[in-house]
């Protein structure tokens, strides 16, 4: 019989510990009876919360409730507006703007031993003029100098005359100072007149002209075409004149303008070709058009880069008897409106020979051959006032 060493218990013949004291007894291996399992992560049990519907509904209602208010209605209109806005491209620009363009001419020979030379310049002035008639004044010129002074002459021309030879160079330097306003017209269709409203006085702006077509048997197609379904509204054919020469020709940089013919077959044209074959299909629609010609920015990297830019103005009635004019400039896709980043310089005037004489302002004769290279800047700019135009 074996008893506990610590109490004395007789011990079971199996067994590792006293069933008295609990005492381990020597000699016997412990007893894996009893171990216990390692305890296990329960899982996770994942419940889905029931979304109340019921708070939500009665909310929703009673904020519908008060939208139909009639207090609330000026807010729903600020709502729509803010919209609006916000999904609308516009163009800022400065309502006016007053500079100094610099104009550097360089005339040298490109052969022989001498040549006669002519420069001939468009003298700018205020605009309106001409046909623009009488309105808000948006071009004021307050000095025009040269260097050295030019034959004035000629009205309407700043022209110099001289011979050079041999490696001579011929410095001549222009400063216009002047300050240009934003082209603006907030016309509607609804306000316009029709073609059969215009005064005989503006005969000479529905002709053929230099490059000005309006006999053209494709132009006056094209003209039908547009006025159909106006009601010979004038502005509705404007716009329809506009959205096809947007729609139909890839501006693409040229040199001598070319025939309304020659820009239908070929798909585009610059400035003057797109130009001249608007006003040419407005004056076979019957409606006064013309070209204006003049200067603007060719970036917008300090203005620092001009160059020639043709745009149109079309004669319009109004709906009360009145006439205002409009325009249009093709290359940017402005309608009714044009920025103040410019200098007219012509316009036209119904004279065929002046028209054309605008593109060739270099001549050269003799034994040799001259040419000449321009260069524009600004010398000074400020802008006043800032307006924002939908595009």
């Amino acid at each position: 019989m074996e008893q506990c060493s610590y109490c004395g218990f007789v011990l079971e013949a199996l067994g590792s510990n006293c069933p008295n004291c609990g005492v381990a007894v020597p000699g016997r291996p412990p007893s894996t009876l009893g171990a216990e399992e390692p305890a296990q992560p329960r899982p996770a049990t994942y419940y889905r919360r029931r979304r109340g519907w019921l708070k939500p509904l009665l909310v929703l209602l009673l904020v519908a409730g008060l939208l139909t208010l009639p207090q609330a209605q000026p807010f729903l209109r600020g709502l729509d507006d803010l919209w609006g806005e916000l999904n609308t491209a516009y163009y800022e620009v400065p309502e006016t703007v007053s500079m100094t363009l610099m104009r550097n001419f360089t005339i040298f020979l490109t052969s022989g031993p001498s040549a006669d030379y002519r420069l001939a310049l468009s003298e700018p002035g205020h605009r309106p003029s001409g046909p623009q008639g009488a309105g808000n004044s948006w071009q004021e010129i307050h000095a025009l100098n040269a260097t050295p002074a030019w034959d004035d002459a000629h009205a309407g021309k700043m022209l110099w005359e001289g011979h050079i030879s041999g490696d001579e160079r011929v410095e001549i330097s222009v400063s216009y100072s002047v300050t240009v306003s934003t082209i603006l017209s907030n016309l509607k269709a609804e306000g316009a007149g029709t073609v059969n409203q215009y005064p005989s006085d503006y005969g000479p702006w529905l002709q053929d002209e230099w490059k000005v077509e309006p006999s053209n048997a494709q132009v006056q197609e094209l003209a039908t075409q547009f006025a159909n379904g106006t009601d010979g509204n004038v502005l509705r054919i404007l716009r329809n004149i506009f959205d096809y020469v947007m729609g139909n020709f890839t501006y693409v940089l040229g040199t001598i303008p070319k025939s309304c013919e020659q820009t239908l077959a070929y798909g585009y044209g610059d400035c003057d070709d797109l130009g001249l074959l608007y006003v040419s299909i407005a004056r076979a629609a019957g409606i006064p058009a013309w070209m204006e010609l003049g200067m603007i920015p060719r970036s917008s990297d300090g203005l620092q880069d001009w160059g020639g830019h043709a745009w149109v103005n079309a004669l319009v009635p109004l709906a009360d008897g009145n006439y205002t004019v409009v325009t249009v400039d093709l290359a940017n896709g402005y309608f009714l409106w044009m920025p103040p980043y410019r200098l007219s310089e012509y316009v036209d005037n119904s004279d065929p020979e002046d028209l054309k004489a605008f593109y060739f302002l270099f001549s050269s004769q003799g034994s040799g051959r001259a040419s000449f290279t321009q260069d524009i800047s600004v010398a000074s700019y400020s802008e006043q006032g800032r307006l924002r135009i939908e595009a």
